[in-house]
């Protein structure tokens, strides 16, 4: 009993000090345990807020991005485009698309006699011989979209025997008779091509090109060609006018999906221009463009532009070569080329502009080339630039 009583209080005591220990231990455990909890709160909170950093920061970054890829869309949408004259076949076409080219214009061409001719010809009356020629500008159109390019049916009159100092602009029949006979046969034109525009969903048609006197002096007219032309033509319409005396004073521009203008401007006054003096020239002109995208809530489209390889190409650059005050007018590649540079450096970014179709390109065998004068770029330096321009 003695011993069984000596060791009841040493157990006791053991068992005292054995609830210490434990408790001594519970306190430190308890203790770790809140700083560890803290810790992890505090590492909780902060890679919460890391994140949120992260996230903000990838949500920022997503929008500069949609920022970019819809500035890269605006320029996307721009319509880069040349006339193109010649067979519509893979090997001529692979050419254009290396140069970043996609829009080909495809002219349709009928003829008058003067500016006073009373008829439009368009066809020689041969009813199968019309059939046919539809039929291969259906081909045409078709054999361009099947490479990949989207189409632009310009329709052109040609005067054939114009009288000195007068050519499309002034297009305007001398009484009421010939007018009457001049607007049917020219609706008629029109009316047939935009026909074979549809049929073979080509992508935008032109419904005249550079009447000026016809089209500020005869509105009524051209509103009613339109409203016409949409009855069986559903892709976008637009009008080419001349760039002077024309663009600016035409009333129906709503009525149309682009301000169409034949870009000739004249830039400079002295020969071999620097980039930067023609694309100074440009300013007066890109103002004026500007507020009649405004008045009438269109887009400027350049339905043709042009320079000719020639030192004074930006003094005049309408003049054709046949045209010039001299026969032989000095070869300057580097003018035509800065010419394309200013247009690109000045012209190209503005959120109104919707494109150019540059005046021309061609599938002759060796067309252009170093020692071509005429306006078009191919075979040029000027070709290097507009490749770089559209890329």
């Amino acid at each position: 009993m003695k011993n069984i009583d000596f060791q009841e209080p040493s157990g006791r005591v053991q068992l005292n000090n054995y609830r210490k220990v434990l408790m001594k231990y519970q306190n430190i455990y308890r203790s770790t345990f809140s700083i560890i909890l803290s810790i992890g709160m505090l590492f909780i909170v902060f890679a919460f807020s890391k994140w949120n950093i992260n996230k903000d920061s990838f949500d920022n970054s997503g929008i500069e991005n949609k920022m970019s890829l819809q500035q890269n869309l605006v320029d996307e949408d721009k319509q880069k485009g040349v006339h193109f004259f010649g067979r519509v076949d893979s090997i001529n076409l692979s050419h254009l698309a290396q140069n970043n080219i996609e829009w080909l214009t495809l002219v349709a061409w009928s003829d008058q006699q003067n500016c006073k001719s009373p008829m439009v010809r368009h066809h020689n009356g041969d009813s199968l011989m019309i059939l046919q020629r539809d039929s291969s500008w259906f081909s045409r159109i078709k054999k361009a979209q099947a490479a990949g390019f989207k189409v632009f049916i310009k329709p052109h009159v040609w005067i054939y025997e114009p009288e000195t100092g007068k050519w499309r602009s002034d297009i305007f029949p001398t009484n009421e008779k010939n007018w009457k006979t001049w607007k049917q046969s020219y609706r008629d034109f029109i009316l047939r091509y935009a026909k074979i525009a549809e049929k073979a969903n080509a992508e935008m048609f032109c419904i005249g090109t550079e009447f000026t006197k016809l089209s500020t002096e005869k509105p009524t007219f051209w509103k009613q060609l339109i409203k016409d032309v949409r009855a069986i033509y559903s892709g976008k319409i637009t009008y080419a006018a001349n760039w002077y005396d024309e663009y600016e004073k035409i009333t129906f521009w709503d009525e149309l999906d682009y301000i169409g203008v034949q870009a000739y401007f004249p830039l400079v006054k002295n020969k071999n221009p620097s980039v930067q003096q023609v694309s100074k020239g440009w300013k007066g002109h890109l103002s004026d463009l500007k507020s009649i995208h405004e008045k009438f809530n269109r887009k400027i489209l350049f339905t043709e532009i042009g320079y000719k390889s020639t030192a004074d190409s930006a003094i005049e650059p309408w003049k054709w070569l046949e045209y010039a005050k001299v026969e032989q007018p000095p070869i300057s590649l580097e003018t035509q080329k800065k010419c394309y540079q200013a247009f690109f450096n000045t012209v190209w970014g503005k959120e109104w502009f919707a494109g150019v179709h540059i005046w021309q390109l061609n599938d002759y065998e060796g067309y252009g080339g170093k020692d071509n004068l005429d306006f078009t770029p191919q075979g040029k330096p000027a070709e290097g630039i507009t490749r770089k321009g559209f890329e």
